[in-house]
């Protein structure tokens, strides 16, 4: 009984500390506080055994809402009514189909119907407040268990620090699971990977790593899932000697690596352009029988075609035909980018056909590859005619797509068309982003219509879309070649003062136009500003100020 008070007084600390780390209190009274140690003396008689409650999570497997809706009015005509058991099933159906908030709504008839609930369920209720996004009112739940006076479990704890990850509260969700540690509750697998997960997506991997030391300290097994979080955040962060560190300690543990551990990795090693190391992981692959799956022979592929490898790309995908992986339409986009990396764009297009005839049907991805090739190899027709063809086959052209034919247009001089097609774009819905208004800016600035260009330029101020410095390079030596050398000094200055540091060709044209004006002094002294902003002068540079 002592051990047990101790542990609920734990509870109560890591709920009060999580209340507070998240800005809310909870409203107990204190006598309310009181009655929580006597009523932590039922938990026992309250609590359902383990087996009984494996035997009914078996049974609810519904899909939709209507079936659930109609089981759930059905149970509570009953007399007399289920057990708590019978609901939770229903519950734990509908949370995998993501009805979180009719979980939610459902649990408060129950409640109204006097059912007496365990923690089961409110570990059900905690889960959908956190999907939900929600984690205050989670904590509350966490608060009720308390209240009623039942123990949380690890799941408890893990759907919590599930919900603070799901916030971005990461910082949060660690001091959170080093309170439940130091009040003695063990974090299951779940748990350590929900956090380390989270640890790993804002890139702070290190920490992960120092909690999967924890974890091993603590005697915990962790499992190839949590293995595979850490190793895929090492990779994301070019940590690659590191994550076959981890991957070399998997094996000496005997945790067998699977799929998902090589794809991992071969994806690591082929973006820190290590690719004679990725064939060679693929080769062990094989020979420990751990079967490739569509996206591990993805990578290869699209490695090999950015290489301009295609004979090997071919000979990656026949043997993962062979292997009875069928290739999907990432396969064939690869395909088609390498092609028209190499300027064969009849060959990309016999990929893309052969995809249709295969009944892989192309994405919004898949035609963008296509468009840019026709519009690289001044092919704008047959692109205008691709871009057409994605509206009869139900997709909807996005901002790349219309960037893409836009910048192509403008490339072969068809301005008019571009800015037609940046009407429709517009027309669509389709926001333009910052690329689309560089692109037409630059056309502008093509035709010598500085003063739309520079209404243009102002109005992407005013908006979300802040110039960068592509934009302010286009302006800027437009402006000194029409002669405008104010207009051009005043945008160099702007350009500075918010942050962005002109590169050498600006700084040039500048220099350029200042000698042009006999203002050899203050030509002289942005030609030395350049060395002291860290931008040194190239060789047109000096061949200016000389």
């Amino acid at each position: 009984m002592a051990m047990a008070m101790k542990r609920q007084g734990a509870v109560m600390a890591i709920s009060s500390s999580a209340s507070t780390l998240l800005g809310f209190h909870s409203q107990r009274s204190q006598t309310e506080k009181g009655m929580i140690c006597c009523l932590h003396t039922s938990t026992i008689s309250r609590s359902r055994s383990r087996s009984g409650r494996q035997k009914y999570q078996k049974g609810c497997s519904l899909t939709n809402i209507e079936d659930a809706l109609f089981s759930f009015n059905h149970m509570i005509h009953k007399h007399p009514l289920p057990c708590i058991v019978e609901f939770d099933k229903l519950l734990s159906a509908l949370v995998r189909i993501k009805h979180y908030g009719t979980v939610l709504s459902l649990s408060k008839r129950i409640e109204l119907l006097r059912i007496e609930r365990d923690v089961f369920h409110f570990n059900i209720l905690i889960n959908c407040f956190s999907r939900l996004q929600r984690v205050d009112f989670a904590f509350s739940v966490l608060g009720k268990i308390i209240k009623l006076g039942f123990e949380p479990d690890a799941v408890t704890f893990s759907s919590l620090i599930n919900g603070l990850c799901f916030e971005d509260k990461f910082a949060r969700a660690m001091e959170f699971f080093d309170e439940m540690v130091a009040s003695g509750y063990q974090p299951n697998l779940h748990t350590y990977n929900t956090i380390i997960k989270g640890f790993c997506k804002i890139g702070k991997t290190t920490v992960a790593v120092g909690l999967l030391k924890k974890m091993d300290k603590a005697g915990g097994r962790p499992d190839i899932v949590i293995y595979n979080t850490i190793i895929d955040g090492l990779c994301k962060d070019r940590l690659v000697s590191e994550a076959f560190d981890i991957f070399s300690e998997i094996k000496g543990k005997g945790v067998r690596p699977d799929v998902f551990t090589y794809s991992i990795l071969m994806h690591g090693l082929c973006n820190s352009d290590q690719k004679e190391e990725a064939s060679a992981l693929f080769n062990e692959m094989m020979s420990l029988n751990i079967m490739p799956d569509v996206v591990t022979f993805n990578i290869l592929v699209d490695k090999l075609c950015k290489e301009g490898m295609l004979s090997e790309a071919q000979g990656i995908i026949k043997i993962m035909i062979e292997k009875g992986v069928e290739p999907n339409y990432a396969t064939y986009n690869s395909l088609m980018n390498g092609y028209c990396l190499q300027n064969k764009v009849f060959e990309a297009r016999m990929v893309f056909d052969a995809m249709i005839t295969k009944g892989c049907m192309p994405n919004v991805v898949s035609y963008n590859i296509l468009i840019n090739g026709y519009c690289k190899a001044q092919r704008i027709d047959e692109a205008r005619e691709l871009f057409d063809e994605m509206s009869f086959r139900g997709l909807i052209p996005n901002t790349f797509n219309y960037n893409t034919l836009i910048s192509g247009l403008c490339q072969a001089g068809r301005h008019c068309e571009a800015r037609e097609l940046f009407k429709d774009m517009q027309a669509q819905g389709c926001s333009p982003d910052l690329v689309t208004c560089t692109i037409l800016l630059d056309s502008l600035c093509k035709l010598g219509y500085l003063d739309n260009a520079l209404r243009l330029f102002r109005a992407m101020q005013d908006s979300c879309l802040k110039p960068n410095l592509v934009t302010y390079d286009i302006l800027i030596r437009a402006m000194y070649k029409s002669g405008n050398l104010k207009t051009a000094r005043e945008l160099f200055m702007e350009c500075t003062f918010n942050g962005l540091q002109p590169n050498a060709r600006v700084s040039t044209a500048i220099i350029n136009g200042l000698c042009r004006e006999d203002l050899i002094d203050e030509a002289y002294k942005a030609f030395r500003k350049m060395e002291e902003d860290g931008c040194p002068p190239d060789v047109c540079s000096y061949n200016v100020i000389v």
